[in-house]
């Protein structure tokens, strides 16, 4: 007798999101593959709303799954020709996270989403396994990861014409609160608070013209705010904790 109840779940697992949302082909090219991977209850959306103290963003991808949240970035090279590029995405990821707005922040290259998605998949899978159906998730193909801080790494050496190997990584950015969290992303925040008025593209103007260092920021901001009586920089990794 053909089981029903398997057949309406295994109609139940597609997964739809907002098509109209996509920005990009690199981000259709992702989700048309990471969707087949996910977990049912993984909720996608496509150009997420999320608000800072220093301005509104929106990201490019959210995975939701009840109380975690994943946000994924899919970062074309034509947005990262910069170092002040690479500067604002640091500072935008730096408060998203401090602010609890994601517990995770991955940032993945378009190159490697066109060339070496699986590999890709690879990483995420390694260190966010709950987000995805074991039983499908488990055909990807595992790859020893090599991490230097937030930096996730797979070796991904190719042959020239000629025979000659030619050395190369994917590499996956995974930034986490608790885990990647550094002095100088405090810095970041510490900023933001001082002038909460200035979105981050000035704030690296006002960095590069006034540099502090963390103990003068807090105190800055304490003269500012009197009663705030903040102590040190790492008392911020306890802000919006759920009670």
């Amino acid at each position: 007798m053909m089981n029903e109840n398997l057949l309406r779940e295994l109609f139940e697992n597609n997964y739809s999101y907002e098509y109209y949302k996509v920005e990009s082909p690199i981000e259709e090219i992702l989700l048309n593959h990471l969707v087949k991977f996910l977990h049912k209850q993984c909720e996608v959306i496509v150009q997420y709303p999320i608000s800072t103290i220093s301005g509104n963003f929106r990201a490019d991808i959210i995975l939701r799954k009840g109380d975690k949240v994943v946000v994924v970035e899919c970062d074309g090279e034509e947005h990262h020709t910069l170092d002040r590029d690479e500067w604002y995405d640091e500072w935008r990821d730096a408060l998203i996270l401090i602010q609890k707005k994601a517990q995770v922040i991955y940032r993945v290259k378009g190159t490697d989403i066109q060339n070496n998605i699986y590999k890709v998949f690879a990483i995420i899978y390694s260190y966010d396994e709950d987000l995805f159906n074991k039983e499908y998730a488990d055909r990807i193909e595992k790859f020893e990861i090599e991490g230097n801080w937030y930096k996730k790494q797979v070796n991904n050496d190719y042959y020239s014409a000629s025979g000659r190997v030619i050395p190369s990584m994917v590499e996956v950015k995974r930034k986490e609160l608790q885990k990647d969290f550094d002095s100088f992303w405090y810095k970041y925040i510490l900023y933001s608070l001082l002038y909460p008025n200035k979105n981050i593209y000035d704030l690296i103007d006002e960095m590069s013209l006034k540099y502090y260092e963390s103990k003068e920021l807090i105190q800055k901001i304490n003269n500012k705010h009197p009663k705030l009586n903040l102590k040190n920089e790492k008392q911020l990794l306890t802000l919006f904790n759920k009670s």
